[in-house]
């Protein structure tokens, strides 16, 4: 199923760093929700194909 998020220490974390820092964990994090969308969609397929077989 899908991780769990953590996004209050990710703003606390954001908050508290330099701009330079700040834009890279962004990036980082972006990378992470679109890898979870991906899994999860695949994981819908899964699903659905399975359902259409029985």
């Amino acid at each position: 199923m899908l991780r769990r998020r953590r996004t209050h220490q990710f703003k606390r974390n954001t908050r508290n760093t330099n701009p330079n820092r700040r834009r890279v964990m962004l990036k980082n994090i972006h990378k992470k929700i679109l890898l979870r969308r991906r899994i999860y969609s695949l994981l819908q397929l899964a699903a659905d194909t399975k359902t259409a077989q029985s």
